[in-house]
């Protein structure tokens, strides 16, 4: 009987070990994601102008607004298969698959079409050096035409985690990044193209990452394998995905408005302090490979659980991703602020650089366990079939918050450790209004069972 119970143990679709054998590769492909950009710095760094580097770095926040959009507007696709697959609802799952490569086609190539035509205005806005500002526009307008296929790969992503393939996504990234630094390497450091050359290298790198994730969902011999048949167009099912996958697309275009907002805070400083910010910043970037695959992981094996109505599993879900999550970023953020002086030194030789580096290292670095607390709970509200009042809570609780914070309190005490102390005051604000509405919708949905 033990030996029967056991075994019925390890077949447990939930467990801790599912979760972690889930999570993996979603931390692989941060980390592949992290090394390439890294990679990419450096080859434009040292085989182009400073101005040519500077024009890359000026578009950045343009760029990750609206790829931050299409991202969280994939997660549309993740909630409504899960939940399909939860409750073995498979005829229908052809027609979503469907209906979710079609929104990525459409918002994909409309952000595409709107950033190259609209860039100069939005990159004026954004304030960008006049000595800088045709390259900016060049680079943005050529990246803009990878915004297709960055829809295509993030929704093909979304349909294979929510079937529980988290590796052939990982697998795809790998590829399109090697190619992406050998690429940058041929057009910028041996054909001396440029930013032309790098913007462009993206482009093609993207194309590869969308055609190998979509070559993948048509040779795929289970319920998520995409047809090529128009009347599996669903429009219901479409509009439901946008309606799951909006208010997270919504909320990763605030976050990045709200970053924007404090970026300028920084730029108060100095440019000691903008250096040292983004020094800090590459290294926090390493805690964000453990913090950004929990959440992941909750949103998709939540709402098959909402799916199959097995409502109970969803609190140990909730806090085994929840634990693991908490635990795991707080051991690696102490370490890098214990070590935080020698990971900046490899950044920089400016003892003062290092000094201020502290700063967000201290503030910010060491208290990304509350952000990753934070969205896993986010996402398993999401995953229990409420999506807009999580939501609004953290744009107001997170955004909104900050936003008040930096033209009030900052503004009055314009030091560095007071403008980083909004980022974990923000997280404990959310945390604080999510936890009771967690507890709120999971007991009415098991009341309701």
């Amino acid at each position: 009987m033990k030996a029967d119970e056991r075994q019925h143990q390890n077949k447990d679709p939930y467990s801790i070990k599912n979760i972690l054998l889930f999570a993996w590769p979603i931390m692989l492909a941060n980390l592949l994601q992290i090394s390439f950009n890294f990679a990419d710095t450096l080859v434009v760094g040292n085989f182009v102008s400073e101005k040519g580097l500077a024009a890359v770095g000026s578009a950045a926040p343009l760029i990750v607004f609206f790829t931050w959009g299409l991202n969280g507007l994939s997660l549309g696709a993740d909630v409504l298969i899960s939940r399909m697959i939860g409750a073995k609802d498979h005829s229908s799952i052809p027609k979503a698959v469907y209906s979710a490569i079609c929104i990525a086609i459409v918002f994909g190539t409309f952000i595409g079409l709107f950033g190259f035509f609209f860039c100069r205005i939005l990159l004026t806005l954004l304030s960008t050096p006049l000595d800088i500002l045709d390259d900016s526009i060049l680079y943005t307008r050529i990246y803009f035409l990878s915004c297709l296929p960055i829809a295509i790969y993030h929704f093909g992503s979304s349909i294979l985690r929510a079937s529980g393939n988290t590796k052939d996504p990982t697998f795809f990234l790998a590829m399109s990044g090697i190619c992406n630094v050998v690429l940058n390497l041929v057009m910028v450091a041996l054909f001396h193209l440029g930013i032309v050359g790098a913007a462009s290298a993206t482009v093609m790198s993207q194309c590869l990452s969308a055609f190998l994730i979509l070559r993948r969902l048509v040779k795929d011999n289970t319920f998520i394998a995409l047809k090529n048949d128009r009347t599996l167009f669903d429009r219901n099912l479409a509009l439901r995905m946008l309606r799951y996958g909006i208010p997270s697309a919504l909320q990763n275009q605030l976050f990045s408005f709200s970053n924007i907002i404090i970026q300028s805070s920084i730029n108060s400083f100095g440019s000691d302090f903008v250096a040292a910010n983004t020094a800090a910043n590459a290294i926090e970037e390493y805690v964000y490979v453990f913090v950004d695959a929990f959440p992941l992981a909750s949103l998709t094996f939540n709402s098959r659980l909402y799916g199959a109505k097995e409502y109970k599993k969803i609190k140990k879900v909730t806090l085994s991703t929840f634990l693991i999550c908490g635990i795991g970023a707080f051991f690696i953020g102490g370490f890098i602020l214990l070590n935080g002086r020698f990971f900046l030194g490899l950044l920089t030789s400016e003892s003062r650089v290092i000094e201020l580096g502290m700063y967000r290292l201290s503030y910010v670095t060491f208290f990304l366990f509350m952000n990753g607390l934070l969205d896993v709970i986010v996402n398993s509200i999401r995953g229990m079939g409420l999506v807009s009042l999580p939501t609004l809570v953290t744009l107001v609780a997170v955004c909104g918050f900050r936003l008040i914070y930096v033209y009030t309190y900052f503004a009055l005490h314009h030091t560095p450790s007071v403008l980083y102390s909004c980022f974990p005051l923000s997280w404990g604000l959310a945390m604080m209004i999510q936890i009771p509405i967690w507890v709120f919708r999971y007991r009415r949905i098991s009341l309701n069972a």
